[in-house]
Parts: structure tokens; sequence; C-alpha cells
């Protein structure tokens, strides 16, 4: 392929089915092996773990929109608990799986529901969020805060939320590949994707839980054989964070990816489908 995720994202789509489940809606990618459920990270909806599901052509792969984002009702409270409480039911109602993806956030919510007693026979976390907003990335971290909190602004708030401008910005500051055709394809899916949450106080509730939690925090309760994906060039959640949660961790490996950082889903879905189907193929 010239252009594997465009192509995967578009075998995906082909098929995909849409099912609401007492406001959640969730996108079934039909398949004949293993039934897998996804959770995709801050600020995005199903789409962005689309290319990953397209690589996974045998496995049967569930990807709902997380709540307050892309099709789905938003909750009375958009906390890292709230959403663990949510994907608990929402696991109990379509499940079983025989493997949990998180990625970004939804490490971070997988993670809750895990420690809830989620009956997960394995997880993978994609990009893992290990640490909490750190001293090097507190002047970011200061201005993303004031940004989603001007965001809730009735006057400007929506224009800001949804500029092009800003969203083209945080974009080009992820993606690490030099492919321009795949930084094109990113750029075109944030585009289409970064701003379909319900409303402001969704993008601002989930930001603030985002950047406060850390699966370290659930580190007692996660015993489930787990895979963990990094990239290498991960500011938003180091490589040298990730090591230290796959030591400390009882029943996990972890895979590193060379020259991602943390859009791995968009840059290297075909190297983490392998390590997937790998992951669910050992005993």
């Amino acid at each position: 392929m010239t252009n594997p995720p465009a192509e995967l994202f578009a075998l995906a789509n082909d098929r995909a089915t849409r099912a609401d489940i007492a406001g959640t809606a969730a996108w079934t990618y039909s398949g004949t092996e293993q039934r897998v459920l996804f959770v995709h990270g801050f600020r995005g909806d199903h789409h962005g773990l689309q290319a990953v599901a397209g690589a996974l052509q045998s496995m049967t792969v569930v990807s709902p929109d997380l709540p307050g984002f892309g099709k789905s009702a938003e909750l009375e409270n958009h906390d890292v608990s709230s959403y663990g409480d949510w994907l608990t039911e929402f696991y109990e109602t379509t499940g079983p799986y025989d493997l949990v993806v998180g990625h970004s956030f939804g490490t971070l919510v997988v993670a809750d529901s895990i420690s809830k007693g989620l009956p997960a026979k394995k997880i993978c976390l994609i990009n893992p969020i290990t640490t909490r907003g750190s001293t090097s990335r507190a002047m970011a971290n200061r201005f993303a805060e004031l940004y989603y909190r001007i965001g809730t602004n009735k006057l400007i708030g929506p224009w800001l939320m949804s500029s092009a401008i800003a969203t083209r910005a945080m974009s080009v500051g992820l993606a690490k590949t030099k492919n321009g055709r795949l930084r094109r394809f990113i750029h075109d899916q944030h585009g289409r994707y970064f701003s379909s949450y319900q409303s402001s106080r969704v993008a601002l509730e989930g930001f603030q839980a985002a950047n406060t939690g850390s699966v370290f925090d659930y580190l007692a309760r996660l015993n489930p054989p787990m895979l963990l994906i990094a990239g290498a060039k991960d500011k938003i959640a180091p490589v040298s964070e990730q090591t230290r949660l796959n030591d400390l961790l009882p029943n996990s490996r972890l895979v590193v990816l060379e020259k991602v950082g943390h859009l791995a889903h968009y840059e290297k879905p075909v190297e983490i489908a392998n390590a997937i189907t790998e992951f669910l193929e050992a005993e």
C-alpha cells in the first residue's frame, strides 16, 4: 500500500455498522475471530482508531464514541470515574471481549474501569497516560487550560474551540512522521473529527480529567495480561514512564514504536495491529 493508514481506514469503513446503545453511538467492524473493544482518546471519536481496526481485518472490533464526543450523549460529569462507570456498563451490555484497547485518555478510562471490576481478559494500552501536568510542560498545560476555559465562553468559545487554525496547530505539534501524504491524512482526520464534542463543557472537563490522571493511580488493580504500546518520540506519554510502568506491572509486555509520538495509532496502525494479534495469540 502506498498509504496504509488511509487505505486501512477505508477498508474498515466498508465493514462498519452503527448501533446506538443507551445514548452511546458505537461502530462495529465485523470479523470472524476474536472480539475487541476500542476506547479512543480525548477530543477525538471512534474514527481515531479506525485504521487499526482496518488492519485487524479478521477480528470483530467494537468502537464507541466516548460520551460527549462524536455522536454519543453527554454525561452529567466528564471525569475519569464517570467514564470508567460508563465503560463498565457498556462492556456488560455488549461484551464479553477478548481484548480491551485504550488510547491516550482512553487508557485512563480503561484503567479506572478495571479497578472497578471490569472482567477484561486482556488489556492493551496505547500511548498510556502516565504523567500528570509535568513541570516540563507546565507552560503548555496552563495555556491549554486557558484555551479550554475560554472555550466555554458563549460569545467566542464555539469559534475558538472549532478554529481550524487551533486544530491544525495541535495536529502539527503531535504528528512526527515526515511522510507528507501521511501528515496530510492526519491533519485531515483532525480537521474532520477533533472538534466533534457535544459542548465546550465536555471539552473542558475532559481536558482536566486527562491532565490530572495517571495509569499509575490504578497500578494495584491492573492484574490482567497487558500489552503496552509506546511511541519513542512521545512527549505526552514519555517512553521512560512506559518502561517504568511495564517494570511495575505483574503481567505486562512493552512494545516501543520508533520514530512516532502520541499518534502511534495513525502513524503505525499495522505495527499496532501486529502487536495486538501476537498478544492475543500468546498464552
